[in-house]
């Protein structure tokens, strides 16, 4: 029975550490979502917040494993186990959201940014021209498939893209862009949702992969925490 304790107590501990390093990873992979928000849609941030509530549940549930493997609970041995079974089932799901949320990306980011590229610097509007600016700066994109996107919208009247789009940026350099021969050379040409998309689909295959490994971990302490149980009853019995 010591054997399968110290073995619990250390499990418990390694479990700790992966729920902080689950907070920390949907942290990330959260920021990059509500930087993006604008094009992504509310339901791209469900699954970081799910791992987020996760990661500090299992925080606390691996302290309390730990209490019962040391004092020997058969009570707190089961309901370790219960919230272990409980918490596999959040990770399992969540993993499988991440995933298939995966494979919605590129139409859901293609949607939401033609909707948004029409309301760039317009008034009322100031959050989305700031999430484009940031965006094409960041990754180095223009438009939503390309740069000539931007000549369908009311700000660009049909030549100018946002100065966020140039390569070497000045205010203005976006002015006239659209007809310029010089676009290819001083504009970043690719559109955003190839670019985008293939960062969101990267941290999402990661954090499903995070999450599943992590609940497929857990059931190795569920099966701990029951032998546990069942030898601190039959120690019991045996007295």
């Amino acid at each position: 029975m010591k054997f399968i304790k110290y073995l619990l107590f250390i499990f418990n501990l390694l479990f700790a550490v992966s729920g902080i390093t689950l907070i920390i990873t949907a942290g990330v992979i959260q920021g990059l979502y509500s930087t993006y928000l604008d094009f992504l849609g509310n339901e791209f941030l469900s699954a970081p917040m799910l791992f987020i509530i996760v990661g500090v549940v299992i925080f606390l549930v691996a302290f309390f494993g730990c209490c019962g493997a040391v004092r020997e609970n058969n009570c707190m041995m089961i309901t370790f186990s219960v919230f272990l079974g409980l918490i596999f089932i959040c990770e399992l799901a969540g993993g499988i959201a991440a995933y298939v949320l995966r494979n919605d990306v590129d139409a859901t980011l293609t949607e939401n940014m033609y909707k948004a590229q029409q309301q760039y610097n317009a008034t009322g509007h100031e959050g989305v021209t700031e999430t484009w600016n940031i965006m094409q700066n960041e990754v180095h994109c223009c438009g939503v498939l390309n740069y000539t996107d931007w000549a369908n919208t009311t700000f660009s009247h049909g030549v100018n893209v946002p100065d966020s789009c140039c390569k070497e940026y000045t205010v203005g350099c976006g002015l006239n862009m659209i007809l310029s021969p010089d676009a290819d050379e001083r504009l970043w040409t690719v559109g955003c949702v190839p670019e985008l998309a293939k960062q969101v689909k990267h941290k999402a295959g990661v954090f499903a992969g995070i999450g599943v490994g992590i609940a497929f971990i857990q059931l190795i302490g569920i099966v701990f925490a029951c032998l546990l149980a069942k030898a601190i009853r039959g120690s019991y019995h045996s007295v």
